[in-house]
C-alpha cells in the first residue's frame, strides 16, 4: 500500500488525521500524536497501522515514567499492546487476521527475558494459544478474566503484578530487547520519561544547593525565553529522528546584563570619521544646560570582534562532586573557570557568552543564558544556574550551534566545560548519547564552528575523546592562570 492509502486507512480506524511516512533505516515504527513513522518495506504494514489506530483510540498518552524501571515498563507496553488490540477488534472483526498474521511463525523458545515476553504476547493476543511455562498462563488467565473495557489501570495492575513476578523469579532484563512483532512500535508514545517540577533550590556559587527563595534577585524568578525542538541521531539503527529533542531556553533570575557604554574619556588618537551617536547627545545635551561639551564627536571604525565564543556549562547533578580532592565541588570550579575565561577573551577582543544546560529526559532539557554575547560577566550570573538533573549533550550542542551562527565574526568556537560523558534517565543504551553528542560536533564543525571540550576531573576520559576527538579534550587539573590561557588560545584559534 502507498504511504496516503496507508494515512487514509490510520485516519479511518483511528478516527483522527496522523501523517504516516517511511523513513530509512528504521528497525520498528515509531508513534506520535500526529505522525507514524515506518520502516519502507514493512510486510505488516495494515497491522502496523491497526496497531497505531489503537493506541490513538485507547491509549492513555505520555504516562509519567520516572519512577517505573525497564522491566515494568517492558511489560506494561506489552500489556497495553494486547489490551488496545483487543478493544480495537471489538470494534473492526476484521483486523484480528491481520494481527495473527504479523505475529512471529515460530514460538519463542527459552526462558530468558525476550523470549518470556514473546511467549507472552502470543498468549495475550489469543485466548486459546496454550503455554506450558507457569507465568505465561498466569499472565494469560488474568488478561482474558479481565473485560476489555476495565480500564488502562486495572491492566497496568495486571502488568506490574507480572513483573514483579519476573523479579522474583530473576529473570534479568535485556537491554537488547524490543518488541518480537515487527508491527509493533517502541513504546515512545505511551511513555514521559522527562517530567519533573521546577521546584528546586537554585545552586550556590560553590556548587552546593541554595537556600529556599535565593535565586540571586528579590523578587525575580527563572523566565522561559522560548522552546525548540531538534533531532537526535540513533547510531545503533543508523536512524536520524527529526523533532526527538524538547530544548527550554530559559534566563535566570540574574542574568549579565547588556553593557552600557560609559561616558567618553577617549585621548587624540581614538579620533576619526565615524560619527559617535552616544558621544553627539552627550554633546547635545551638555549645551542645552549650557554646560562644557566634548566637541570630539567622531571616532575611528572599530575593527570587528576577533570571535564569538560559547562557554557552556554542564549543569547535571554529577557536576556537585568534589574536584581534584579538594573542598570545592566541580561546578565551582566551573563556574570560577567561566568567569576568568570569560573576562580574558573579552579583554582579547572576542564577543563570549556564558550558558549552562541540564536534561530530565528528551522532553525537558533545560539550556539557561546566565550571559549573553556581550555582556559583563560576573559571579553572580553564574551563580544564579541550577544544578540538577542529567546530561543530554547532543541537543544542547545543536542549540547552541543554532545561537552562534546568529553572531557576526569570522570565526565562532564553543568551549564545553563539563566532568564527564553524556547521561539521562530514558536512555537505556550506554552508548546512545555518546554518539549522538558526537554526532553533533561533527555539525558544529563541519559548520566552522571550533569546538573542544574543558573536562574536570572526567569520569570517562574515552568517551569524551570519542565526542570531541584525541586533541578536542583538554583536562583541566587546576584552575591555574596558564592552564586559562592555553584554553582562551583553544578558543581564539590561536
Amino acid at each position: 500500500m502507498t504511504p496516503a492509502a496507508l494515512r487514509l486507512l490510520l485516519q479511518g480506524l483511528a478516527r483522527r488525521g496522523c501523517a504516516v511516512e517511511a523513513v530509512e533505516g528504521l528497525a520498528q515504527p515509531v508513534l506520535a500524536p500526529m505522525q507514524l513513522l515506518l520502516p519502507p518495506g514493512l510486510a505488516a504494514a495494515r497491522a502496523a497501522i491497526a496497531h497505531a489506530a489503537a493506541h490513538l483510540r485507547h491509549s492513555p498518552p505520555a504516562r509519567d515514567a520516572r519512577q517505573r524501571k525497564p522491566l515494568a515498563l517492558a511489560v506494561l507496553s506489552a500489556v497495553e499492546d494486547a489490551r488496545v488490540e483487543r478493544l480495537l477488534v471489538q470494534d473492526f472483526p476484521g483486523v484480528r487476521r491481520w494481527f495473527a498474521a504479523a505475529l512471529p511463525a515460530a514460538e519463542p523458545q527459552g526462558l530468558g527475558f525476550a523470549a518470556l515476553m514473546g511467549r507472552l504476547d502470543r498468549a495475550l493476543a489469543d485466548p486459546a494459544a496454550h503455554d506450558g511455562h507457569h507465568w505465561v498462563q498466569r499472565a494469560q488467565q488474568g488478561f482474558w478474566a479481565l473485560p476489555a473495557d476495565a480500564g488502562p489501570q486495572a491492566f497496568a495492575d495486571l502488568a506490574l503484578r507480572l513483573a514483579n513476578m519476573l523479579g522474583q523469579m530473576r529473570v534479568p532484563y535485556d537491554t537488547q530487547y524490543r518488541p518480537g512483532a515487527a508491527y509493533r512500535d517502541d513504546h515512545s508514545y505511551l511513555w514521559d520519561h522527562g517530567r519533573q517540577a521546577e521546584a528546586e533550590p537554585l545552586p550556590a556559587l560553590g556548587g552546593a544547593p541554595a537556600t529556599p527563595g535565593d535565586s540571586g534577585s528579590a523578587g525575580a524568578g527563572p523566565a522561559l525565553l522560548r522552546e525548540r525542538h531538534y533531532g537526535e541521531w540513533h547510531e545503533k539503527l543508523g536512524l536520524w529522528r527529526p523533532g526527538w529533542c524538547r530544548v527550554q531556553e530559559r534566563a535566570p533570575a540574574h542574568r549579565g546584563a547588556a553593557p552600557t557604554p560609559p561616558r567618553r574619556q577617549l585621548p587624540p588618537s581614538s579620533e576619526g570619521e565615524r560619527l559617535d551617536l552616544p558621544a553627539a547627545v552627550a554633546a547635545w545635551t551638555d549645551r542645552r544646560r549650557s554646560h562644557a561639551w566634548d566637541t570630539r564627536l567622531f571616532r575611528r571604525s572599530t575593527a570587528p570582534a576577533q570571535a564569538s565564543v560559547l562557554l557552556l556549562l554542564d549543569l547535571s547533578q554529577s557536576t556537585l562532586a568534589p574536584w581534584g580532592g579538594g573542598p570545592a565541588s566541580v561546578q565551582a570550579a566551573e563556574q570560577r573557570c567561566a568567569l576568568a575565561l570569560a573576562r580574558r577573551l573579552a579583554d582579547q577582543g572576542a564577543r563570549v557568552a556564558v550558558h549552562g544546560f541540564s536534561s530530565n529526559g528528551r522532553a525537558e532539557i533545560a539550556y539557561w543564558r546566565a550571559v549573553d554575547f556581550g555582556s559583563p560577566c560576573d559571579a553572580a550570573a553564574l551563580a544564579a544556574l541550577p544544578v540538577r538533573h542529567s546530561t543530554r549533550l547532543g541537543a544542547a550542542l545543536r542549540h547552541a550551534q543554532a545561537l552562534l551562527a546568529e553572531q557576526p565574526g569570522p570565526r565562532r568556537s564553543l568551549l564545553l566545560l563539563s566532568d564527564g560523558a553524556p547521561w539521562d534517565i530514558d536512555v537505556f543504551e550506554a552508548k546512545h548519547l555518546l554518539h549522538d553528542a558526537r554526532h553533533a560536533v561533527q555539525a558544529l564543525r563541519a559548520a566552522g564552528t571550533v569546538s573542544t571540550c574543558l573536562a574536570f576531573a572526567p569520569e570517562d576520559l574515552a568517551a569524551l575523546h570519542t565526542i570531541f576527538g584525541m586533541h578536542g579534550v583538554h583536562v583541566l587539573v587546576h584552575a591555574g592562570a596558564l592552564a586559562l590561557d592555553a584554553a582562551a588560545r583553544v578558543a581564539l584559534g590561536r
